[in-house]
């Protein structure tokens, strides 16, 4: 099995064996030095099926929404939502973005404004002014811009990080896939992939499995 040899020896390791969710004790086969081995054969099956599914949304033309505000993901996480043209907040997220999503709607239409203020007859020193502002928008909200419904899907790296995006997507009724570790609860995702979600080669590799065939 292709999937197999590629993930085998960058995400069957999990999280110290106390602090295992007991939710997730089925896809744990033994654990080792005080840690919990990730079940490969299970996640590889999971894998199958999510690349299927992400597929579908993306040749339906729905949209996804990738968010990863742990700083070592930011840019792996940037790197595919950018190739598959799809919407992103990798920075900071701010309460409400989903469930008042008109405060960032307005910010961008502020942006715009920002930028052509740095063409218009303004001094040096006001343009300098226009240009941090449009820049702090940019870096917060650029990532959201062309999303003018809710994501059909939300595609998390870190379930306690971002735990205001999950809570926001459960109000709105939008469908999350997470990566979560074995000390992390399942409970309320839609679709989970257990993993090692600390390592950056098991991130890789997840998103390098799940959109080859449309990224």
């Amino acid at each position: 099995m292709k999937i197999f040899h590629i993930i085998k020896n960058n995400f069957f390791l999990g999280n110290n064996l106390l602090k295992r969710n007991n939710l997730l004790k089925n896809f744990l086969i033994i654990n080792f030095n005080k840690f919990n081995i990730i079940d490969i054969k299970k996640i590889s099956i999971k894998l199958f099926l999510y690349k299927k599914y992400i597929k579908n949304i993306f040749f339906k033309k729905k949209k996804i929404l990738f968010v990863s505000t742990k700083n070592f993901l930011r840019e792996i996480t940037y790197k595919y939502a950018r190739s598959l043209e799809q919407n992103f907040v990798c920075n900071k997220w701010i309460a409400g973005m989903l469930t008042n999503s008109k405060n960032y709607k307005k910010l961008l239409n502020k942006s715009i404004l920002l930028k052509k203020k740095q063409k218009m007859n303004f001094t040096k020193k006001e343009k300098n002014i226009f240009l941090k502002e449009e820049m702090k928008i940019e870096i917060i909200y650029g990532g959201l811009r062309g999303l003018d419904k809710n994501p059909d899907l939300i595609i998390l790296t870190d379930i306690k990080k971002d735990k205001i995006v999950v809570n926001e997507a459960k109000r709105l009724k939008i469908k999350v896939l997470a990566l979560i570790n074995t000390d992390d609860s399942p409970k309320g995702i839609d679709h989970f992939i257990p993993c090692n979600n600390n390592s950056i080669i098991c991130v890789k590799n997840i998103f390098k499995i799940l959109f080859s065939e449309i990224c």
